[in-house]
């Protein structure tokens, strides 16, 4: 098993370096909570198993130009659990831009009490920013009224390397983790420079009887130029199958990063509320569907999210670590 997913992560490699490599600016999952090495490098194979997730993502819908993105993800550990290998693709389109990027990840994992595990991981990788300038609309009534700042006619991108560090410890049953994103910075004025990112998320499962299981969790993302963005996340599982839950989306100004500039009291209200479900069909496949209502000005354009995953368990693993919790 490990000489073949040694083998899947060359060959993804190899495309990668074959091909161009493109990455929208950090795009937003509603479930991440299933899929957390695109977030945290640390994460990745803290499954203890081969794990492949694709996931499409529909924001506002009806809005021209939304947000759209897609990702591709595989992560997996060493025979002994002591190491964890991946790798993940973002597309993220939005309006007449976008980006493309790729990431491998690596993470040693220490036991450090007899359930629990406390990981290291480190994510490299490379994206690319373009614009298609003449989809740009400048003038009155949608029309291309030329600019002298917007080469019409002309795709204008630049492809830069990226670095994230993270760490996650975990249980069976709580797990928290802390990540960097956007490690490595050069300035440039044709296009947005990505800005840091810090994520801070934990959760734990909690028996509710024995064919129910509950498990709240949070995560808190920062950049310190903004608001701080948080989502507080609800979730039961039934039978050891099926997921439904809950995520609230919000900004806040927290006193601990006060932002004297962040006044815009739009911002403060509620942001949005994901309703999620998660289907084990088989104890291998799992089927995501989230549906993310408004709660802002834009309520009446809602978004939807599909995911896709699949589990490679090695047959010579008699225990597993309840790779659906987390």
């Amino acid at each position: 098993m490990k000489d073949s997913f040694m083998r899947i992560l060359l060959c993804m490699a190899a495309f990668l370096v074959s091909t161009a490599i493109y990455a929208q600016q950090n795009p937003q999952f509603s479930q991440y909570i299933f899929n957390g090495q695109i977030n945290n490098p640390a994460y990745t194979g803290s499954k203890e198993v081969i794990n492949v997730n694709v996931i499409n993502r529909t924001q506002w819908v009806g809005i021209e130009g939304a947000p759209n993105t897609q990702t591709f993800s595989i992560d997996g550990a060493t025979n002994n659990n002591r190491f964890g290998l991946g790798m993940f693709m973002i597309h993220d389109r939005i309006g007449a831009g976008g980006q493309y990027s790729a990431y491998v990840n690596s993470a040693v994992k220490l036991q450090v009490s007899e359930k629990g595990v406390l990981s290291f991981g480190t994510s490299v990788g490379v994206y690319r920013q373009y614009i298609h300038a003449d989809e740009i609309r400048t003038g009155p009534g949608q029309t291309n009224t030329p600019d002298p700042t917007i080469p019409m006619g002309n795709d204008d991108y630049v492809i830069k390397p990226d670095l994230r560090v993270g760490t996650y410890f975990h249980t069976e049953r709580f797990y928290a983790g802390l990540s960097v994103q956007n490690l490595v910075y050069f300035r440039n004025s044709r296009l947005i420079e990505p800005q840091r990112h810090y994520y801070l998320t934990s959760g734990y499962v909690f028996d509710i009887n024995p064919s129910i299981k509950l498990k709240p969790s949070f995560m808190i993302r920062e950049d310190f130029n903004g608001p701080t963005n948080a989502d507080f996340n609800l979730f039961a599982l039934f039978f050891d199958k099926v997921w439904l839950g809950s995520s609230y989306r919000t900004s806040i100004n927290t006193s601990l990063f006060n932002k004297p500039w962040f006044n815009d009291q739009d911002l403060r209200l509620r942001d949005a509320v994901a309703f999620i479900a998660e289907v084990f069909p088989t104890p291998r496949v799992r089927v995501g569907y989230s549906y993310d209502l408004a709660l802002t000005r834009l309520r009446a354009h809602n978004t939807h999210e599909i995911s896709l995953g699949y589990m490679f368990v090695r047959k010579q693993n008699n225990r597993m670590l309840t790779p659906q919790y987390f």
